[in-house]
């Protein structure tokens, strides 16, 4: 799969960018900005993204939609996971549904979003990932490569190995064996079977749980002898 990068110094959104040229694009193709005004993750929330951090996204253009369209953002997950554990960063993993975590803090995170017309069919990974650029005082449970390493690691150099293990594994889905992703996933999950985790619901309940069971769109955990389902977006780390 050859890939073609359109690389910007600003754009408001590398995503939304690549919404706008779907039709120009290729599968494979990188939008790669240095900085985002205005990025974002899953529900619109706000994705700060100066210069210094790792902010692209990569399309596919499948010729039909698996059944499981969280399979990119597992695909993406796993992908980062990869990489960074081989420049022997320990501790880092995914905190399903969208989010690269080291320990207990935010690393990163994954917007896919797709499109679909005429029975063709856009699939839109953003990845965003801290590296050597500054976090602001408010955003305490956030963390960069730098911080952890103390290492000033290539931008340019992780956007070449994320890509090209994204694209690795990109064919396993191809292929029909999809389930070779959920089962990497499944090991980089951080919220495995017998964790302790916060659930908070909408309506603003909270409680301490224990996961019994990882399922490919959500989570069974135990709590005072009750197992029950519920999303990951409901679950916080301690």
């Amino acid at each position: 799969m050859i890939s073609r990068i359109y690389a910007y110094d600003t754009l408001n959104s590398t995503n939304d960018l690549a919404k706008k040229k779907a039709s120009e694009l290729k599968s494979g193709d990188i939008v790669w900005a240095l900085v985002q005004t205005n990025g974002h993750g899953k529900s619109a929330k706000s994705w700060y993204s100066p210069k210094g951090g790792l902010w692209f996204s990569i399309i596919f253009k499948p010729q039909r939609l698996p059944k499981d369209p969280n399979i990119y953002t597992k695909m993406a997950s796993v992908a980062v996971v990869n990489v960074l554990k081989k420049f022997k960063i320990k501790g880092v993993g995914v905190k399903w549904p969208n989010d690269i975590y080291y320990g207990k803090k935010k690393l990163g995170g994954i917007l896919t979003e797709i499109m679909s017309y005429n029975k063709e069919h856009t699939v839109i990974v953003g990845v965003g990932l801290n590296v050597m650029n500054d976090l602001p005082d408010e955003l305490q449970n956030a963390t960069s490569l730098l911080e952890i390493t103390g290492e000033r690691i290539s931008v340019c150099q992780l956007l070449k190995r994320i890509s090209s293990e994204i694209k690795r594994l990109y064919n396993f889905i191809t292929s029909g064996k999809r389930n070779v992703i959920t089962n990497l996933w499944r090991n980089a999950v951080i919220t495995k079977r017998g964790t302790t985790v916060k659930v908070v619901e909408n309506g603003g309940k909270s409680y301490h749980a224990t996961v019994v069971r990882v399922l490919s769109n959500s989570l069974i955990v135990e709590h005072d002898g009750v197992r029950e389902r519920v999303q990951p977006s409901e679950i916080f780390l301690d």
